[in-house]
């Protein structure tokens, strides 16, 4: 039986996936990251049974990710033999792995990524899944809001590092200026500076919401 991961939005899904994976929690992983790009995508986890008898699920593209070179180029030439024509990525555990990149050439319209690859940029994993298809595909749109919401937050996050530190510095000085002796203006405005500074660390701080961005 297929294994169904409901989209997180509440939206009519942009695409269909189906997972080959060898354990749970590869399958788990992978499932997250999927939707961390597509959030309104069906990934659909495949056993065995399901995979070489019955109708095999119609879907936008299959990912295999099951360890062993041997058993993931197996799942593809099944995947190709029950009539699958779409987009396939097969996961490696290394670069070496010539026996996946075989399989790629020989069946078409494949692509082998490595763990290592996938780990080091994530949204390479959706975008492979999704190449070749149209841009204004519904799985396409999805993808590039997921990439201008990770795009938003990183800049979050270098315009909070790049405010904090001078803001940090000011704050202090203002406080330093709090101990000296002034006249009831100055300290007045002292006071203002030192409350107008503590403000604008309380608004730096909600970035972090933005820091490090789900798009799901």
């Amino acid at each position: 039986m297929a294994e169904n991961y409901r989209a997180r939005s509440s939206e009519a899904p942009a695409a269909r996936i189906l997972l080959i994976a060898g354990d749970d929690d590869r399958a788990r992983e992978l499932r997250e990251l999927l939707l961390t790009f597509i959030p309104t995508a069906v990934v659909a986890r495949l056993d065995t049974e399901t995979l070489s008898v019955g109708v095999l699920p119609a879907a936008e593209g299959v990912m295999i990710d099951v360890g062993a070179a041997r058993g993931a180029v197996d799942a593809f030439r099944t995947v190709r033999g029950r009539g699958f024509e779409g987009r396939v990525v097969l996961v490696a555990q290394s670069e070496d792995d010539g026996t996946l990149n075989q399989a790629v050439n020989a069946l078409g319209n494949a692509a082998c990524l490595t763990r290592d690859a996938i780990a080091a940029k994530p949204a390479g994993l959706a975008e492979t899944i999704l190449c070749g298809t149209d841009d204004s595909s519904p799985g396409m749109r999805a993808l590039v809001r997921a990439r201008r919401v990770l795009a938003a937050g990183e800049a979050a996050l270098s315009l909070q590092h790049g405010i904090n530190n001078p803001l940090a510095a000011l704050l202090a000085e203002a406080q330093l200026l709090q101990l000296e002796e002034l006249s009831p203006e100055q300290r007045s405005s002292t006071d203002r500076i030192v409350e107008l500074c503590r403000r604008i660390v309380t608004l730096v701080q909600r970035l972090d919401g933005l820091a490090a961005p789900h798009p799901g």
